[in-house]
């Protein structure tokens, strides 16, 4: 189920790019042929507006915005023929809904919840036959005591528990309305991967603001996210020692799926409506295509763009044939890329 809905999710943020592209060009007047629903082949064509043919293709992943073709196999299209500042909002268009989408989840997410403000350590998950789950802690138990000692916050419990690794000590948690006592032995040597007691813990909570803040507070999301997506590869190949390397890393298919899986997972055992982190997961999903599509990596929008704006600046056009080998080039590079991350992911680290 979280496959499918992960394919969905990235099907969503694709379609909304490619709307964004549609939107403006019918705005400026360029005629698009075809407004595709995932891609070809083509399964049935749903109905015809104005001219463009709306059609269901058989893989579900995303869509196309295809201009009308011209007179011969030689000719631009509707969009290349049409005037530089109409072919440029066209191109912004496709980004630009991703960054409008983003914003809006962020303002679902902020709405809906406040401030977070961590006051507590809540368990999202225990490792089968770890110490935790022998003690009989569960995903979503909050962490009141550790040895008697108030804990809220991780730095805290990592002292308690190198302390008392190896020996039993009483914890205190809430689980619903109900406080229980546990008693758990810490691992002084876990398997990798695994923390002393086998749990994975998130510092949690939220307090209500006026709805003014809460606009702000999506809003500085927002622009933290942008910023680090845009200064992340500036930081990356700046990076002299692995301490300045920045956190993070490119995600491919698999740890995409992984990331949502988890804040889904997450979502479930906290019982949040709606889901915050799942939110906050999609949310910079669209800003990464947004900010990738601005790119100027030929194959992309901003390849694209980038040769728009030397036309505009030369007052002369790329001839069609050079424009079509730079963006074939382009793509085979991006697949490249795309082929290289990915595999990566699957193999042994």
């Amino acid at each position: 189920m979280d496959l499918l809905l992960f394919v969905l999710v990235l099907g969503f943020l694709v379609l909304v790019h490619e709307l964004g592209h549609f939107l403006a060009a019918r705005a400026v007047g360029i005629p698009i042929e075809e407004f595709g629903i995932g891609f070809p082949p083509r399964l049935v064509t749903l109905f015809t507006w104005k001219g463009t043919r709306f059609t269901l293709n058989l893989i579900p992943f995303g869509g196309f915005v295809r201009p009308k073709q011209g007179p011969t196999p030689d000719s631009p299209d509707a969009l290349r023929a049409a005037p530089p500042k109409h072919q440029l909002l066209v191109l912004v268009a496709g980004p630009l809904m991703n960054l409008v989408t983003a914003l809006v989840l962020f303002l679902v997410l902020f709405g809906s919840y406040g401030r977070p403000v961590p006051r507590e350590l809540v368990i999202w998950y225990v490792e089968p036959g770890s110490p935790a789950a022998r003690a009989g802690l569960q995903p979503g138990d909050r962490l009141l005591e550790v040895a008697h000692q108030p804990v809220t916050d991780f730095s805290t419990l990592r002292e308690l528990v190198k302390k008392y690794a190896g020996q039993p000590i009483p914890m205190k948690v809430r689980r619903g309305q109900t406080v229980l006592t546990v008693t758990v032995v810490p691992r002084p040597d876990p398997p990798p991967g695994q923390g002393a007691m086998g749990i994975r813990l998130l510092e949690y909570g939220w307090e209500p603001v006026p709805g003014q803040e809460r606009v702000s507070l999506a809003w500085q999301s927002f622009a933290q996210q942008i910023e680090a997506l845009v200064t992340f590869p500036i930081r990356l190949l700046t990076a002299r020692t692995p301490e300045e390397r920045p956190a993070g890393k490119v995600l491919g298919f698999r740890g995409m799926y992984t990331s949502l899986q988890t804040a889904l997972y997450i979502d479930r055992v906290l019982g949040h409506r709606p889901p915050v982190y799942a939110l906050s997961m999609v949310a910079s999903l669209s800003l990464s295509l947004g900010i990738l599509n601005l790119l100027p990596i030929p194959a992309l929008d901003g390849g694209r763009i980038l040769v728009l704006l030397g036309e505009m600046l030369f007052r002369r056009r790329l001839p069609v044939q050079w424009e079509y080998a730079i963006m074939l080039a382009g793509f085979f590079l991006l697949m490249a890329v795309m082929v290289f991350i990915n595999l990566r992911e699957w193999l042994p680290q």
